[in-house]
């Protein structure tokens, strides 16, 4: 993980732009360049909110890795990610929630990480299941695609949980 810089917002608006990623994501409102370039600007001013590009020493952009709603007082933070689509089912999802929840829990302090998660999105939920990630509830047809409604499942993650997981190499 590392921190975006300006030349990754055009790889983060193709990402952003596929239907093949969209289609999980709870906002899908479509984003252009100059966009991006306004988000990008706004980011550093908030504190609740911090983001990353996965990349591995042969692929400088894996994807985007997502911190938002950090709450400080109770240790708690939203997390989540998208992999490129090209890179799915390669492990590096896998790494990614790894790396995040190493970052939060021993660097961060934080004792809670939160995710939703479409109904449809069998794939991650396995992924989310795999980092120790449980289910605590859903939002009963909260998203609308594709001609229905379905829930957003809710899926949490607390330390101690996470130290229960096996570990293996971050690599």
């Amino acid at each position: 993980m590392r921190p975006i810089e300006e030349g990754d917002l055009e790889n983060m608006v193709r990402l952003r732009g596929d239907p093949r990623v969209w289609m999980h994501l709870g906002d899908i409102t479509m984003v252009n360049l100059r966009s991006q370039h306004e988000w990008f600007q706004k980011l550093s001013a908030d504190p609740s909110r911090r983001y990353f590009i996965l990349a591995s020493g042969e692929e400088v952009f894996l994807g985007i890795v997502r911190m938002d709603e950090l709450d400080w007082v109770n240790r708690s933070i939203r997390v989540g990610g998208d992999i490129v689509p090209e890179h799915q089912g390669k492990g590096y999802g896998h790494r990614m929630f790894k790396l995040l929840s190493k970052y939060c829990f021993d660097f961060l302090n934080l004792e809670r990480l939160w995710l939703l998660v479409m109904e449809s999105n069998i794939v991650a939920q396995k992924l989310y299941k795999k980092a120790g990630f449980i289910e605590e509830g859903r939002q009963r047809k909260a998203i609308f695609r594709e001609g229905k409604y379905q829930d957003y499942i809710m899926m949490s993650l607390l330390r101690e949980e996470w130290r229960r997981v096996p570990k293996k190499s971050t690599g």
